[in-house]
């Protein structure tokens, strides 16, 4: 998993590291709409963009988080 990632997530959003698997869904692991919209500010700050609130939402997986995010820190 990327550390950026987990590092938000465990810290700053209160994820448990146990539910960082990559087949956890988004709801199980505590992430509602208003933790995606502080997810995107959070990585906003480690990059030069937003990933943006609507492609976070569009995926359903912890796994597919850091897909997305691996993506996009890749890409910058």
């Amino acid at each position: 998993m990327n550390q950026i990632l987990k590092d938000i997530l465990i810290d700053r959003l209160q994820v448990a590291e146990q539910a960082l698997h990559s087949e956890t869904s988004l709801e199980d692991a505590g992430l509602d709409s208003l933790a995606i919209a502080e997810l995107d500010l959070l990585l906003a700050e480690h990059s030069v963009t937003t990933i943006g609130e609507d492609r976070l939402a569009s995926v359903t997986t912890i796994g597919a988080l850091d897909q997305l995010v691996d993506e996009h820190l890749a890409g910058r």
